[in-house]
């Protein structure tokens, strides 16, 4: 199956931390954190990582999309939330327009939206 959901996580921001390396930065951490939850049941989810999603004031950030469905972007994430990240973006998944309503969020991410986008990616159907 090929994956559906796209994360982009921004690996360059370092989330007001000081890093000795560019291996510590929070995005890398949290791009790692999120393959590990992912890693058994996710063939659905890719993870990608982007240079900068101009989020720097919000730590660590991540765009969820998927074809014919509205982009979000996250903030103020981290390694220690990646597995409330998998279930946003299986509920996203779920979602007919891609909206996570939030009391459909895990607590962690009550406040982790920080924008929406329409899809640039239409969905199959609507090429046919």
């Amino acid at each position: 199956m090929a994956p559906e959901v796209c994360v982009h996580i921004c690996v360059t921001c370092k989330a007001s931390e000081v890093c000795e390396d560019d291996a510590e930065r929070p995005g890398l951490r949290f791009r790692r954190a999120l393959e590990a939850a992912a890693a058994d049941d996710a063939d659905w989810l890719e993870i990608r990582e982007v240079s900068c999603l101009a989020s720097c004031d919000h730590g660590c950030a991540a765009a969820i999309s998927m074809a014919g469905k509205w982009s979000y972007l996250l903030g103020r994430l981290g390694a220690p939330k990646a597995a409330d990240v998998l279930t946003y973006a299986r509920t996203y998944r779920a979602s007919k327009t891609g909206l996570v309503l939030p009391s459909k969020r895990p607590a962690s991410l009550h406040d982790a939206v920080l924008g929406r986008m329409p899809s640039l990616v239409p969905a199959a159907e609507d090429l046919a």
